[in-house]
């Protein structure tokens, strides 16, 4: 009879769709005595293309241990969703000439077809789309949630930039150090204001958790690895800088109305801190300017340009300001777009209605793009400032980030709330030499640094590069264009001078300070120091860039001879060359100078992690609208969250810089607090963001007025059994278990430590060929077309047949012919079953064994395994068996082929569906261990037997009709019994004889070497 798939798929797909036989609630009737459990795969990416081969694997992977877990009895919440924002969907939408939300909406309804024609297990009640405002709402919410907290800050951070798109590049979007789009345009490393996430503050937490999850452990070690714990000493370089300032220039602020200087004649501005500061800058030979602006108690902008720039200002110049004189300056470096050395703000002012300036002296938009032309921004204010000084901080930070330095009792710092004139702490901030901490786990080869290296993506490299070296290293910047940091770790160790030098805290050696491509910006302060001596990377460096190699450290036998030597020394020894630690073990030298630098206050101990905070900025459409806006007055303000969500405007043009820059209508609002001129922030929320607690949104994806209700994540979080790639070990698994942590720390959920109590990898799916599914190579499978041709369960038990899931495998044609083939057997053996009272104990007794075994493989994931199983049972069922070891059966294919399983229980009578049945319960006493050692021994002759009649045909050309068998006495009867199941599966006419038997035939005296376990044969 024909076997027809799509009839019977279509059928039970549309039965459970109907029954919603799926779907689960912790308050459903009969559902408060069961155990909950909650299986979960990485949610997909839906493109154009649809499911490819290895979206089925994996799927697949899942659903069977969902179905197995609910034939156990619990409550099983079995989800699915879509991680449907970012930059593929934006491109494909944009190279297909449609909007990227109708693009993703198509998309989605590809998946979810093409998912319901694998019969896969989901409760589609809870299904997600991260691109729809329902979900991205929350997003803003916890954005907002974890500002409030300090968990989010701006920093500057390096990012790929196309002058010519006007618009950043992810890495994958550089070819060549040029843009994807335009071949002709080299693309450049700007410093850009972005968005952080804090997920340093959890670093302990998430490195010593880790050993408490039953994950792989390689993805376990890989997380280790990532957060990359480290102690060491944290050591202070003071850093000389060849740049010497060209002037420093001073901006005053407003007096008030009982001041001398409120006289056009009599005042003068050498008041408050200024004639000391001038005092102490020209004895160091530095040009000073003071101008005094005209009606300072009525200050007008242009009038106090027109005197301002009667000075000269270069990249080389220091700015201050005082008060008001902060205001001019911050307007005046946005007006001119002038680069300076240094902005200092000593109590700056910008609240028109508090200053004694005019209105309108105050009121302008900061331009957001001085902190891209100023090195350096340094605040100064008092902890006793008032609370507009304090306002007026906050919006000037925001707005240009920098260094706030708050000093105690400076009020305003005007001499009255001082008490002194001398402001030491500001003159520190102009001339002195920055000093730069240094992590390393090396104090004991400090006498050994011969040179510094700053990492060639740090955002402060400029200043440290001389007028005379920026030339070169700009060239050298130029090699690393739209080069990862995973692609820099593959380069060659390269570097070039800065032309500035690190003064070395224990013996006051200069040492120069290169940029180099090795060293990662985010890692401590973003500058190494280098010990060639005893550094295999230094050494290389050193010697390719011709610099000293000075070793200190000894080993106890033998000497060094760097002349000769081909690599550094790295071992332990004794120190040389190292002062007054000459001779000290070198472990021991390693908390002696510790304590000797923090005696001087030069160092510290410190904890260090390789692990960086979380980058969130993207400077492109398709991602959730960051919920903060810029005020001209207030700084930055976050969004109500009444006002949430902040929806993407429809609208938007695609093609030439950041799409939502476009819309003016969106960007262009009122501040939330004032209620004044505002614009939205344009950059939107990487989308790990979205994923990073999906698995949470599941429980309650309706709720319109919560993320979730609290006594769902205390029902069913933590997730039980979580399936994904191994290629989200280090990014998504990370964001999840800090996301995590950080909503249990604002009791937004409940004590919950960990998102993922079980992991398990699944493997990777090659072509045939061996290589990696793709359009380009045309090896790619689309499991649709399995489906049409095949059926769903072929392809199921086909994908569960290559290899045990969690390794890689090549796609096997035969193997889904074979899977196809097995279930048209199994659909006419049930055609054609006759259902009897008993079956025999032999058949108990295997199908009890595969039970138990089966059981445990399921649970481990050994689903190939399983399957050899299910097919043996199927092999051996005889035509007339009875009806509870057929349901026994069918429960056991229906994890893998549910379709068809359906299909038979209700032909055979099987109450309710196949799919709400209960897992089949091992009888331990029905095995019989006697009839499996027979069963074995019989599979064995007939592998034997064949074996030799293939032989017999291959070398002789004959044709074999007639088998005798001869066994041990003891082993007559399981052989005798079992010469139907022998003629069956060989093909011949079989006899069996007990070696004693005096009327056996024997011509060739086989009988005679027969041993226990191992029968003769002869062959006619």
């Amino acid at each position: 009879m024909v076997y027809d798939f799509k009839k019977i798929e279509t059928k039970w797909q549309s039965k459970w769709e109907k029954k919603k036989v799926f779907e689960v609630s912790p308050d459903a009737a009969g559902t408060k005595k069961k155990k909950k459990f909650y299986v979960l795969e990485m949610f997909p990416y839906p493109s154009a293309a649809g499911l490819h081969m290895g979206h089925a694997l994996n799927y697949t992977i899942g659903d069977i241990y969902a179905r197995f877990k609910r034939m156990q009895g619990m409550n099983v919440l079995y989800p699915m969703g879509y991680d449907a924002f970012g930059l593929p969907a934006e491109n494909a939408a944009i190279k297909a000439g449609e909007h990227p939300r109708k693009y993703t909406e198509n998309s989605i309804k590809n998946f979810v077809n093409q998912q319901h024609k694998l019969g896969l297990s989901y409760d589609w009640s809870k299904m997600i789309v991260t691109s729809k405002p329902e979900y991205y709402k929350w997003n803003q919410y916890f954005f907002l949630k974890l500002y409030e907290k300090g968990l989010i800050y701006r920093k500057k951070s390096p990012v790929n930039w196309c002058g010519k798109c006007e618009t950043v590049l992810a890495n994958e979007q550089v070819h060549g150090g040029c843009c994807w789009r335009h071949p002709e345009t080299p693309v450049e490393i700007k410093q850009l204001e972005q968005w952080f996430i804090k997920t340093t503050n959890y670093a302990d937490e998430l490195l010593d958790k880790v050993d408490k999850l039953y994950w792989p452990e390689r993805i376990k070690l890989m997380q280790k690895n990532w957060i990359g714990r480290s102690e060491g000493t944290e050591i202070l370089f003071e850093i000389e800088n060849s740049n010497k300032l060209s002037n420093v220039v001073i901006v005053h602020g407003c007096p008030s109305a009982e001041k001398a200087e409120y006289s056009q004649e009599k005042r003068t501005y050498d008041k408050h801190w200024i004639p000391w500061i001038k005092k102490k800058l020209e004895e160091r030979k530095i040009k000073v300017f003071s101008p005094l602006m005209p009606e300072a108690w009525k200050a007008d902008y242009y009038n106090w340009k027109k005197e301002f720039e009667k000075n000269k200002i270069d990249e080389n110049s220091v700015l201050i300001g005082h008060s008001c004189g902060c205001a001019f300056l911050v307007r005046w470096l946005g007006d001119t777009k002038k680069k300076i050395k240094k902005l200092i703000l000593v109590a700056p002012w910008k609240i028109a209605k508090s200053g004694n300036a005019p209105k309108d002296f105050y009121d302008y938009n900061i331009d957001l793009g001085i902190k891209d032309r100023v090195g350096e921004v340094i605040i100064f204010t008092a902890n006793n400032e008032e609370a507009d000084g304090k306002k007026s901080v906050k919006i000037f930070h925001d707005s240009l980030g920098g260094e706030i330095i708050e000093l105690k009792n400076h009020g305003h710092y005007t001499i009255y709330d001082m008490g002194t004139g001398e402001f030491p702490e500001l003159l520190n901030e102009i001339i002195g030499n920055e000093k730069w901490s240094i992590f390393t786990t090396r104090p004991d080869t400090i006498y050994g640094v011969t040179f510094m290296v700053v990492s060639a993506q740090h955002p402060r490299l400029m200043e440290l590069v001389s007028n005379k070296q920026k030339k070169e290293v700009e060239k050298f910047l130029k090699k690393l264009k739209g080069v990862s940091e995973k692609q820099l770790e593959e380069l060659d160790k390269e570097g070039v001078f800065t032309g500035s030098y690190a003064v070395n805290p224990v013996n006051n050696k200069k040492v120069p300070v290169y940029a180099g491509n090795f060293v990662v910006a985010d890692y401590g302060s973003g500058m190494v120091m280098a010990v060639p001596a005893h550094d295999q990377r230094d050494y290389l460096f050193a010697r390719k860039y011709n610099i000293e190699i000075k070793a200190v450290i000894q080993p106890r036998e033998g000497e060094i001879d760097f002349t000769k030597e081909s690599k550094a020394y790295t071992g332990e020894g004794w120190l040389i060359n190292s002062d007054e630690f000459d001779e000290v073990e070198s472990e021991k030298a390693k908390e002696e100078i510790t304590k000797f630098l923090i005696k001087k206050k030069l160092g510290r101990k410190v904890v260090n992690f390789k692990l960086r905070d979380w980058l969130v900025s993207r400077q492109r459409y398709w991602g959730t609208p960051i919920p903060v806006v810029y005020c001209d007055k207030c700084g930055i303000i976050p969004i109500k969250e009444s006002d949430l969500p902040i929806v993407l405007p429809e609208k938007v043009k695609f093609g030439k810089g950041n799409p939502l820059k476009t819309n003016e209508k969106w960007i262009n609002v009122k501040c939330p607090s004032c209620n004044g001129k505002a614009k939205r922030e344009t950059d939107t929320m990487d989308t790990f963001f979205d994923s990073s607690w999906y698995y949470l949104r599941y429980l309650d994806s309706e709720n319109s007025k919560k993320p979730f209700e609290i006594d769902k994540v205390k029902y069913w979080m933590p997730v039980d059994q979580y399936i994904g790639g191994a290629e989200h070990a280090t990014m998504h698994l990370i964001y999840a278990r800090f996301f995590t942590k950080a909503l249990r720390d604002l009791d937004l959920i409940p004590e919950i430590d960990e998102p993922f109590i079980k992991l398990f990898n699944q493997g990777l799916l090659h072509g045939a060929d061996g290589q990696k599914m793709s359009k380009s190579l045309g090896n790619v499978i689309n499991p649709l077309d399995i489906i049409k041709k095949y059926g769903a369960d072929s392809l199921r038990l086909a994908l569960m047949s290559l290899a045990s899931p969690e390794n890689d495998t090549l796609w096997d044609e035969n193997v889904l012919v074979g899977s196809f083939k097995f279930l048209n057997k199994v659909y006419d053996y049930f055609q054609n079953v006759k259902i009897v009272k008993k079956s025999d104990a032999k058949i108990e007794s295997k199908l009890n064994k595969i039970i138990k075994e089966m059981t445990n493989q399921i649970e481990n994931f050994k689903y190939n395994l399983a399957i050899i199983k299910v097919r043996e049972l199927f092999n051996s069922l005889p035509l007339e068996t009875d009806r509870l070891v057929l349901e026994k059966g069918l429960k056991l294919l229906s994890l893998f082929c549910p379709h068809i399983a359906e299909e038979m229980w209700e032909k055979i009578g099987g109450v309710g569906l196949i799919s709400s049945s209960e897992w089949p319960k091992v009888e331990e006493a029905k095995i019989n261990e006697s009839l499996e050692k027979q069963e074995q021994d019989v599979a064995k002759l007939v592998e034997d037997i064949n074996h030799v009649v293939k032989i017999i045909k291959e070398r002789e050309g004959k044709e074999v009709s007639k088998c005798w068998v001869y066994v041990l006495p003891n082993e007559k009867k399981n052989f005798v019994d079992s010469v139907d199941e022998l003629k069956k599966r060989t093909g011949l006419d079989i006899k069996v004889y007990a070696v004693n038997d005096k009327d056996k035939y024997d011509p060739d005296g086989k009988s005679k070497k027969v041993k226990p376990g191992k029968p003769g044969i002869y062959l006619e």
